[in-house]
């Protein structure tokens, strides 16, 4: 599935004249005169330079080589064939040794790939850099485990709003980009790794409290990092995030006279909020410490007003289960009355005339005032992705004050989180959006967040637009999006559904545009261009317009 990646920025280090070349090996480096080959997406190195450089001692009788460790014998090639043995089992080259003019010429990039490392050329360095396998969690012991069997360097620091331990794993790739451990822990709240850098390689491994940060005590196995936090569990703080919940037991609807009749039955007594949220209309009830009991997650009603009703997981950091009616039009009249442990929620049956000035009162709102947040992303003492003296904060930044301009010349009233090199947490900005929204009620109907970022990735080739949600309340704005984009010829790669940070704490459409990877040539040039920043800008505010003009219906 995966395969070997070479970034071969500098062609003319590869061939028969002897040239000066860098080696960073997992973090170490050295600089040698040889002579390399580029075969087969493979990197070729003289055998004898290879033994004295890398430290292994070898011999070679015939065509058959010999590599020792501590005088014992590990690996045993032939030359011109794939299959070798490595510590005693057998095992296979993605290239063989070749032989040219008497000289014998290793495969870096196939050796080490079986050792458990990964090879890139970038930039005039080859770096030789370690891959993240795995990482697993359980009751205060993260492991995280290394295909490489070797001792691995790493920086920490410590973050706040939210609180965080941050361990940066230095000459590591992690091949998928970006992981996260599911957790259900009284202390931590999430553990999420990714690719931070590239060339050096570094990723990072945020470790997310629920209250206060508490320090490991870090372990440096072969192959393996284990860190030990100070938690005890079996107490009273896991008893009590184990609390019980109510349950929603049964659900029932039937239509009486005028009114369209729904019954939430529930384990206990309840506590619930009802808030409204658009495109489509619907109204939700959050029921707090409760969980579902039934065995559906949604009923079909498809009676006026009601379309729909969906019965959500309980929600991971409120501790509230979601019950979503999703209704044919924006004005409902709607009333609840409690019995006991029951929630009776009543839909007025509109009449046909009320269902004409319902479709008028939608093409008023065609004429509303509708509001952009824009976020730019990173800042301040967050460089965000960086590549040379690049960084994204400042692309980012660029392209959000002339989107924010745009489209307050169209009319937008427009909420940039910051319009210069500040810092801003996570917890700044969801703080930002969601006070606002408190203070006007109408903007839960009528914005959107867009959040800018430039990617990064650890392959060069990898380049596209990405756009990310964390909901479906969003949907309708990613696929509106991406459709704009891809057909005015813009390439892109994904959209991602996840637990975004921002995105999911705010009561509003929202998604985060990855414009290009940093990382990319290509893309990397696109996102200097002043000319492809106003054409990229431009095509958002007509994905902004279509959205508001009803393509989040859509």
């Amino acid at each position: 599935m995966f395969f070997i990646l070479f970034l071969l920025v500098s062609n003319y280090i590869l061939g028969n004249e002897l040239s000066f070349l860098e080696i960073d090996y997992l973090g170490e480096r050295v600089k040698i005169l040889t002579t390399l080959k580029e075969i087969n997406n493979d990197i070729y190195i003289p055998l004898p330079l290879f033994s004295s450089t890398f430290g292994y001692f070898y011999k070679q009788i015939d065509d058959k080589v010999y590599f020792y460790e501590s005088n014992n014998e590990f690996f045993v090639a032939k030359i011109g064939e794939k299959k070798v043995s490595l510590y005693g089992k057998s095992a296979a080259l993605i290239n063989p040794l070749l032989k040219e003019d008497n000289t014998v010429y290793f495969p870096l990039s196939s050796f080490y790939r079986l050792l458990g490392y990964r090879v890139y050329l970038k930039n005039n360095i080859l770096y030789i850099v370690n891959e993240l396998s795995g990482v697993k969690y359980s009751k205060g012991v993260l492991t995280i485990n290394l295909r490489g069997k070797s001792k691995i360097n790493f920086n920490t620091l410590n973050l706040d709003s939210p609180p965080r331990f941050v361990l940066d794993l230095q000459s590591v790739v992690f091949i998928d980009n970006k992981g996260e451990v599911k957790l259900n822990d009284p202390y931590i709240k999430s553990i999420r790794y990714s690719q931070f850098t590239v060339a050096p390689y570094v990723v990072r491994v945020v470790i997310e409290f629920k209250k206060q940060v508490l320090e490991p005590n870090i372990k440096k196995e072969l192959g393996k990092l284990i860190l030990e936090f100070p938690l005890k569990y079996g107490g009273d703080e896991e008893k009590n995030d184990s609390k019980n919940f109510v349950k929603l037991s049964d659900m029932t609807w039937k239509e009486e006279d005028n009114t369209l009749n729904f019954f939430l039955i529930f384990s206990d007594t309840f506590t619930y909020t009802k808030n409204f949220l658009p495109n489509p209309p619907r109204y939700y009830y959050d029921v707090l410490d409760a969980e579902s009991a039934l065995t559906y997650t949604s009923i079909s009603i498809q009676k006026e007003p009601v379309n729909l009703v969906r019965i959500g997981e309980k929600l991971e950091d409120s501790r509230k289960l979601r019950i979503v009616f999703e209704t044919y039009t924006d004005t409902v009249y709607l009333t609840e009355e409690v019995y006991s442990n029951t929630l009776k929620i009543s839909f007025r049956i509109p009449k046909k005339e009320e269902n004409l000035s319902n479709n008028n009162s939608l093409t008023e709102k065609n004429s509303t005032r509708y509001t952009v947040f824009i976020d730019p992303g990173h800042g301040g003492s967050d460089p965000g992705a960086i590549y040379g003296d690049i960084k994204e904060k400042d692309i980012n930044l660029k392209v959000s004050l002339k989107l924010a301009e745009k489209l307050r010349n169209k009319g937008y009233i427009v909420y940039i989180l910051r319009e210069n090199d500040i810092s801003l947490s996570l917890d700044d900005r969801v703080s930002f959006i969601n006070k606002k929204i408190n203070l006007d009620n109408v903007l839960l109907a009528s914005s959107i967040l867009i959040s800018i970022h430039t990617n990064a990735a650890f392959s060069s080739d990898v380049r596209g637009i990405e756009v990310c949600y964390a909901n479906d309340l969003s949907e309708g704005l990613v696929k509106t999006i991406v459709d704009i984009f891809n057909s005015n010829g813009f390439v892109v790669r994904r959209a991602i559904k996840g637990k975004f940070y921002v995105l999911s704490r705010v009561p509003i459409p929202s998604v985060i545009i990855e414009m290009g990877f940093i990382t990319n040539d290509v893309d990397r040039s696109l996102l200097l261009n002043e000319d492809y920043q106003d054409k990229l800008i431009d095509k958002i505010i007509e994905a902004v317009e279509k959205y508001f003009e009803g393509g989040k219906n859509e």
